[in-house]
């Protein structure tokens, strides 16, 4: 006959075998996606990558615009405040949009563009030489000012966690203005239309906060010296963004660009200097 305490014996020992078998399993941490082997299944991203987006844009720009057509490089034209001298638009609601592809995990490619348009009435209070024509002070102007901005950009990303990317762009800027003078009265009329190619360098980031929410910024920059001709881009932005589903972001941001070309071509000498810049509100459509 088994004794008591051979019975009382038993249990405590398979008491004791069940609870170190349990702290052996507590102790034993969960596989973390830190220490997964390189060639298991990467962990999702916060936000979902697409490979195909468009955005539409719409900035309420701030505009500060100044002009010079000289006649000769030895004769300088009159340095004209777009919107204080002719009568231009200071502020203008912009549309803008862009379109992106993200072809692999790492490149983009993305092609976007705007155009500005604006006409003005004014008398003028001073004299304005504009590259063989003077206007007198007193005389009606009517004046328009256009500027067509498209851009392409490449981009790799350096950096991309889980919750954070950060890439390397390079971009081609065409820029084209049109400017135009008309004094009816003389039947006086002077137009200028330039194009220049300009090549930007540039870096652009995210930060995914959680599914829904980001921060993003990029900025494009390049000063260039050429062919008698000073050349400077610069394009940035900065906005948050609000996912409301995969395939659909609205963000609020402020955007900037300045452009700036300085002429000593004998041809075509002058000055264009053109500052833009607001509150962006955009939509984003993605697959």
């Amino acid at each position: 006959m088994i004794s008591e305490r051979h019975v009382a014996r038993q249990s405590l020992f398979a008491c004791l075998a069940l609870s170190l078998f349990s702290g052996a399993h507590a102790a034993d941490p969960k596989p973390t996606n830190d220490k997964l082997p390189d060639w298991a299944p990467q962990p999702k991203p916060h936000v979902v990558e697409d490979r195909f987006r468009v955005e539409v844009m719409t900035l309420s720009a701030n505009l500060d615009t100044d002009i010079r057509v000289d006649p000769t490089l030895a004769t300088p034209g009159t340095l004209v405040d777009a919107e204080e001298d002719l009568g231009l638009d200071d502020n203008k609601l912009l549309p803008l949009a862009e379109i992106t592809l993200l072809p692999g995990d790492r490149h983009l490619i993305r092609l976007s563009g705007f155009s500005l348009r604006r006409s003005a009435r004014q008398a003028i209070d001073e004299s304005i030489v504009f590259d063989d024509q003077i206007y007198l002070p007193g005389e009606v102007v009517d004046s328009t000012l256009n500027l067509t901005s498209v851009g392409l950009t490449y981009g790799y990303s350096i950096v991309k966690l889980r919750n954070f990317d950060l890439a390397l762009t390079f971009g081609i800027q065409i820029v084209e203005v049109d400017a135009n003078a008309v004094v009816r009265r003389r039947v006086v009329r002077e137009s200028e239309t330039a194009v220049t190619p300009l090549p930007l360098a540039g870096i652009e980031g995210r930060y995914d906060f959680n599914d829904r929410w980001s921060f993003e910024a990029r900025v494009q920059y390049l000063s260039v010296e050429f062919d008698e001709i000073d050349g400077s881009v610069l394009d940035a932005r900065a906005a948050l963004t609000w996912r409301m589903n995969p395939y659909l972001v609205f963000g609020l941001g402020y955007r900037t660009f300045d452009v700036e070309v300085d002429s000593r071509d004998v041809d075509d000498p002058g000055l264009f200097d053109l500052k833009m810049a607001g509150p962006l509100l955009f939509m984003r459509a993605s697959l």
